[in-house]
């Protein structure tokens, strides 16, 4: 509210010198001039549903974790500008990737750094097509991590190794233990790793958007050393997360304070016309609801002992939904 205030009173030819002079309390060495003080705030929570759920979110990466849970990083999530760009295709590869910090920063200015080990993801990979029903050898591109290995026949029936197929884990060569059908096709999904990468930095309350391209890394204060989750990327949007969300109705007490009448009138009224007529369709789009702005009534104080002076003040009461109906947790 007081930056929203600032901003706008910067730009009158007129009352800009009010800018220092917008607080959140009583707090001038001297007494202005004219001044606004933002005080009282409260808040009250608006339930939309019995549980807070609103649905669920479909996305391309996903925040998961690797054993106890923990929290280097508070969420992921697309980077819709970079895949804008990249003609509507992530331009991550899908797979898992593992991030581990190996230094976390210890105060707002301070850097910390994480390293990443990539497990790439693999679909539908051409491993044979059969012309005979009697050929016995395949070749995967990758070594894929063990476990992770899945072979189909047209695409339907799964394979079983041991039975139907056995794997050279050094090499990557399958081995087909039956015959098949002449025409069909074998494909294989697995993920292999890659090499780890970095060193990275990263420091409180800021995003990654280069690391991973199209992946947004929101980096928070309780990153500690050894901390490890995985950041999983997919090809396709699939649903990631529950969203609960609700509505915080905030209202503010708002004082206007001037040495004469008529400019604590006209500051008044700015304010009224700032926060309820033209800033309102900006802080909509932002998820701020302005709902009501109302004048609560004027008075009067002495400034000096000797009662020549006196300082008039307006009050006023702003009450708004920072959240909108915009989720606030995802799960």
């Amino acid at each position: 509210m007081i930056l929203e205030l600032k901003e706008v009173f910067s730009e009158h030819p007129l009352y800009n010198k009010i800018v220092p002079f917008i607080e959140n309390r009583y707090a001038f060495t001297e007494r202005p001039q004219f001044g606004i003080v933002v005080k009282g705030s409260s808040a009250n929570k608006v339930v939309l549903s019995a549980d807070n759920f609103l649905g669920s979110m479909n996305s391309h990466v996903m925040l998961g974790y690797v054993g106890a849970p923990v929290h280097p990083i508070e969420w992921v999530r697309e980077d819709e500008l970079r895949i804008r760009q990249n003609g509507g295709i992530l331009p991550t590869p899908p797979g898992v990737y593992y991030l581990e910090i190996l230094k976390a920063p210890e105060n707002a200015q301070d850097e910390g750094c994480f390293v990443l080990d990539p497990l790439i993801t693999i679909t539908d990979e051409p491993v044979l097509s059969f012309t005979t029903g009697a050929e016995t050898e395949g070749q995967l591109q990758q070594i894929p991590v063990s476990g992770t290995l899945r072979l189909w026949e047209n695409n339907r029936f799964l394979l079983v190794e041991g039975e139907h197929y056995a794997l050279d884990s050094e090499t990557g060569k399958i081995s087909f233990l039956q015959n098949a059908n002449p025409g069909a096709t074998v494909t294989a999904s697995y993920r292999y790793a890659l090499e780890s990468s970095g060193p990275y930095s990263y420091q409180w309350n800021k995003a990654d958007f280069t690391t991973l391209p199209g992946v947004v890394l929101a980096f928070g204060k309780r990153g500690k050393v050894g901390d490890k989750v995985a950041i999983v990327v997919y090809e396709d949007r699939v649903e990631t997360a529950h969203i609960y969300g609700g509505r915080m109705d905030v209202s503010f007490d708002i004082d206007i304070i001037a040495r004469d009448t008529i400019q604590a009138e006209e500051i008044a009224d700015l304010v009224f016309m700032y926060l309820y007529v033209q800033r309102r369709p900006i802080l909509a789009s932002e998820g701020i609801e302005v709902v009501d702005v109302t004048f609560g009534g004027e008075s009067e104080e002495v400034t000096d002992e000797a009662g020549e002076e006196f300082t008039y003040m307006v009050s006023m009461s702003c009450s708004s939904n920072p959240n909108g109906n915009k989720p606030y947790r995802c799960l």
